[in-house]
């Protein structure tokens, strides 16, 4: 197609943002969010899920390990479906291409039920359930794919398409992540390579699917929530940045299945050096972002922001560690430090963020609800935080010394549903009439 043609001899023109580029007000507000409520409720919904099995334990089909895919599924991928499409259409100023209403409420029910099916086959052990509620979630998330790509050829400005560029390759890691888990539940991968697909598959899912998209998105979506604008080059910094975190991936999951069928006989270089170049990217993006935090005084939401900034390196490194001493990086605190340090402290951020859209009638206020946010803002932040510190610490205890500390992981995982439940119960409960907002 022409356009393709056009964007393929510009793409640095296109793909950059140019810092001499006026920068308009975004006009972000809660209320601007109000078209994401059916993802949002149906993520608060699986999140509720997540703590009903992370306390129900073995008593609930398929034990506390479901609760990583109720989390990456259902809260993770419903929300990335969500506000992909809605940034992205915003950004580009193309709303009105986007799917109606009703559309978008059909396929929010749609991702849901195929989150159902797979999770069902998952816990029931039941392939066929897997591989079909796997292809549907592929499918719609494809559908989005297309979705992003229309945008990004109608977007009115060249200022952003860099965003849409990398929320499509975040979504194109996920349905090679997708793919992998499927023929990992169905049985297809044999034993010899199990443990690198394996790797690649939580790669391409928590990097990739979230790390990526989560990269794009505070680049812009950032300053809103910390209430104060970043350095005016930051931007572009940012975009190159994030295409430095992809490539970085794309080398460390090829290179994770390559040194597996090899059977280990080379060192896994490829891997340490894709996720080197991931470390980068993420901390030249966090960078700016951290600047604009510590300048903020009037934002609740600077606190958790900044913790899941400090944590994304943190985890990256021990990763690249982990990998280096051929352990598995999942089992020694980064699975946790990633999942629930940086995704869900920045979902339930969001979530704050976006809660006066919830109610049926909700206020029409200009800015965030600061009465809301600021809700044991301390507490909610410290208690998350601690959790995560505790099951981080404990893992690693117990793969260095071979000594099970249940109290410690078991304290922690408290502490992280204490944490979830006051951040929910916070974006819940309107404010008082009356409060300045």
């Amino acid at each position: 197609m022409p356009v393709l043609a056009e964007e393929s001899t510009t793409v640095e023109d296109r793909m950059i943002p140019d810092p001499a580029e006026p920068r308009p007000d975004l006009g972000f507000t809660p209320m601007s969010f109000a078209p994401t409520r059916p993802g949002v409720v149906a993520a608060m919904g699986f999140g509720l899920a997540c703590l009903v099995w992370l306390f129900a334990g073995d008593r609930l089909p398929g034990g506390r390990w479901i609760v990583v895919h109720i989390f990456t599924l259902g809260v993770l991928t419903t929300l990335i479906w969500t506000f992909s499409r809605h940034l992205a259409a915003t950004l580009t100023g193309t709303t009105g291409s986007l799917p109606t209403h009703a559309t978008a409420r059909w396929l929010s029910a749609m991702l849901s039920g195929s989150v159902i099916v797979m999770l069902g086959g998952r816990a029931f052990d039941v392939h066929a359930l897997v591989v079909l509620g796997s292809l549907g979630i592929m499918a719609i998330v494809a559908g989005n794919l297309w979705v992003l790509r229309r945008l990004r050829q109608q977007a009115g400005s060249d200022r952003f398409t860099w965003v849409l560029k990398h929320y499509g390759l975040a979504h194109v890691a996920f349905i090679a992540a997708a793919a992998l888990g499927g023929a990992l539940g169905a049985g297809w991968i044999p034993g010899p390579i199990f443990a690198a697909v394996r790797d690649a598959h939580i790669h391409l899912n928590v990097l990739g699917w979230g790390g990526l998209t989560v990269l794009a998105t505070l680049t812009v979506l950032g300053p809103v929530l910390l209430g104060t604008p970043m350095a005016p080059d930051a931007e572009r910094r940012s975009a190159s940045a994030v295409g430095l975190a992809a490539a970085g991936l794309a080398i460390a999951s090829v290179g994770s299945v390559v040194t597996g069928m090899a059977g280990g006989v080379f060192p896994p270089v490829l891997p340490v050096v894709g996720l080197a170049l991931y470390g980068c990217g993420v901390v030249a993006v966090a960078r700016p972002l951290l600047a604009a935090a510590r300048r903020s005084d009037r934002s609740p939401l600077r606190w958790s922001v900044t913790a899941a900034l400090v944590w994304f390196p943190i985890a990256v490194v021990t990763n690249i560690v982990a990998v280096m001493v051929g352990v598995s990086g999942w089992s020694t605190g980064v699975g946790i430090m990633l999942l629930v340090g940086v995704l869900a402290q920045l979902v339930l951020a969001v979530v704050l963020y976006v809660a006066p859209t919830l109610r049926r009638r909700p206020a029409q206020g200009a800015g965030p609800d600061l009465v809301r946010l600021g809700r044991l803002v301390g507490t909610r932040t410290v208690t998350l935080n601690l959790g995560v510190l505790l099951i981080a610490g404990g893992q690693v205890v117990e793969r260095a010394g071979a000594l099970p500390v249940p109290a410690m992981t078991g304290g922690g995982w408290s502490l992280v549903a204490v944490a979830v439940l006051l951040h929910l119960a916070a974006a819940s409960i309107p404010s008082p009439a009356g409060t300045a907002r």
